[in-house]
């Protein structure tokens, strides 16, 4: 207990949601998020497109860098998967539109099929 309070009718993840914020060896959000989240839907994210994976692959590392590689699952994987997966186009190829559309231009000039 505290010297100030009686926290005994406070729950147990409360209590350790608490003790994490006091444990300065820890990223305490980052616990937080991985006891609070099974899934991580990162559509939110595809807005910034290709620039925030490696913020993705960066947070991933953090928490392992805490300790906490037996909650991240197969969570860094299947987000990274996601991720990726949700535009493929810039992920596969690096080619964008114009490029695309001017070398299919060429070709038929050229008398090649598309």
């Amino acid at each position: 207990g505290s010297l100030f309070y009686d926290d005994s009718d406070i729950p147990p993840d409360i209590r350790q949601y608490i003790a994490w914020n006091k444990d300065q060896r820890i990223d305490a959000a980052i616990c937080k998020v991985l006891k609070t989240h099974d899934h991580f839907d990162i559509k939110p994210f595809f807005q910034w497109k290709l620039k925030f994976l490696p913020v993705i692959i960066n947070w991933f590392g953090r928490a392992q860098e805490a300790g906490l590689e037996q909650s991240l699952g197969g969570r860094k994987l299947s987000s990274v998967y996601n991720f990726v997966r949700g535009m493929p186009m810039l992920v596969i190829g690096g080619q964008d539109k114009e490029k695309t559309s001017r070398r299919s231009r060429k070709r038929r000039l050229d008398g090649e099929t598309k």
